[in-house]
């Protein structure tokens, strides 16, 4: 009765050990020398089979499906001169009524973004205060304005630019939003 070399460790022949069919040969001897070229044999096949179907970046991709909802963002800007807009750091009513022109163009919108941009140099007055200190009150004023006028104050946004090619300061102003759904 043979026995594989790993016979005290191999569980597959000890179980056989005992059954008739076992014929004393281990399953994984080495005495059977068909079974290492069947073997290739299947291994050549499936890899042959595997070279035949196309690559996964060699197929055509199919064209998106277009989104059948519409974005209808809507954008409202204003570019006002700020001189004459201010009262120290408050709206003047000359900058209340042009911003509240501004909101009226953007009724009807759900605001997403409002922008506020002061561009230039912003030596609005000529007075000898300092004029540093004054511009976050002043645009604090113009956010507050606007969340009066019923923009989420979390969607109101300041970006500072300053351009040294500009010579009169100015606040742009935009608006985005979408149509209120009703």
């Amino acid at each position: 009765m043979q026995r594989c070399a790993s016979a005290r460790r191999c569980g597959a022949c000890l179980a056989r050990a005992g059954r008739a069919e076992w014929g004393g040969r281990p399953s994984h001897s080495r005495e059977t020398p068909m079974q290492a070229p069947r073997l290739s044999l299947a291994l050549l096949c499936l890899l042959a089979a595997g070279a035949a179907m196309p690559a996964p970046g060699d197929q055509p991709v199919p064209p998106l499906v277009p989104s059948t909802q519409k974005s209808e963002v809507k954008t409202q800007t204003a570019s006002l001169p700020a001189r004459g807009l201010f009262d120290g750091d408050k709206l003047s009513a000359d900058g209340r009524q042009r911003l509240a022109e501004l909101v009226l163009d953007a009724l009807g919108l759900q605001v997403e973004v409002a922008l506020l941009v002061p561009t230039g140099p912003w030596k609005i007055d000529g007075s000898n205060r300092d004029e540093r200190a004054l511009t976050p009150g002043r645009l604090e004023s113009v956010k507050r304005f606007l969340a009066d006028r019923g923009v989420d104050p979390k969607h109101i946004f300041v970006e500072s630019r300053i351009d040294q090619k500009l010579a009169e300061p100015r606040l742009d102003v935009q608006i985005v939003g979408r149509p209120q759904q009703d």
